[in-house]
């Protein structure tokens, strides 16, 4: 299936074992630095948040849709943690959690606000970004197809989209060619046959004496 949604729309949620969620539940009331705390279930919690973001996510990150092979990943929280200025309640919200690359996490995103109109409810509080999960991505945002057959060109349909695209930077033309250098790997990687794959091993790991 082509790549028609950069921004991503995560329909599944992480899901946790009894302990796991009583453990978390026992930390209660959640401040930031919980999250650091270096137990042996927290450990477990994050190692699993993380793969289990990775694969619902097809390992793209929830921003900007590109590959995170090869990157920084971040477990990111979507409504920022910090206890001053932060919402460290929401913390371990499964809704509020996912997987982003470095850059648009740390260079883009950071600890920006997001809540417009805040609810104890997370579900029902309000926000100036497209929330990959409670949103449906492809309302607010549409990737044209462009004369190659490649959608990579952002397009807003709405205020909200268009507030996320230019946040994101995802209107801009090295975010445009990087959708399409991505689309392309994926192309080359579907054509390689094993046979080819075996030789560019074989090449790769040839060392002179």
């Amino acid at each position: 299936m082509p790549l028609i949604e950069w921004y991503l729309n995560a329909t599944q949620l992480p899901v946790f074992d009894a302990n796991t969620l009583s453990y978390i539940n026992g930390l209660k009331p959640h401040r930031a630095s919980h999250w650091d705390l270096q137990t042996n279930a927290m450990k477990f919690y994050k190692a699993s948040l993380l793969e289990q973001l990775s694969h619902i996510q097809k390992n793209r990150c929830a921003y900007c849709g590109l590959s995170l092979e090869r990157n920084l990943v971040d477990r990111e929280h979507f409504v920022h943690k910090e206890q001053n200025g932060g919402y460290p309640e929401f913390m371990f919200i499964t809704e509020n959690l996912f997987a982003a690359c470095a850059f648009c996490n740390r260079a883009i995103k950071g600890t920006t606000a997001v809540i417009t109109n805040y609810n104890a409810d997370y579900l029902a509080c309000e926000f100036n970004l497209i929330h990959p999960y409670i949103d449906t991505p492809s309302q607010h945002l549409a990737f044209v197809v462009n004369s190659y057959g490649e959608a990579i060109l952002a397009q807003s349909l709405t205020q909200l989209g268009h507030d996320t695209m230019l946040f994101f930077d995802l209107h801009s033309s090295i975010m445009t060619c990087r959708r399409a250098a991505y689309l392309l790997e994926l192309k080359r990687k579907e054509e390689l046959s094993v046979t080819d794959y075996a030789e560019l091993k074989s090449v790769s790991h040839f060392k002179p004496d």
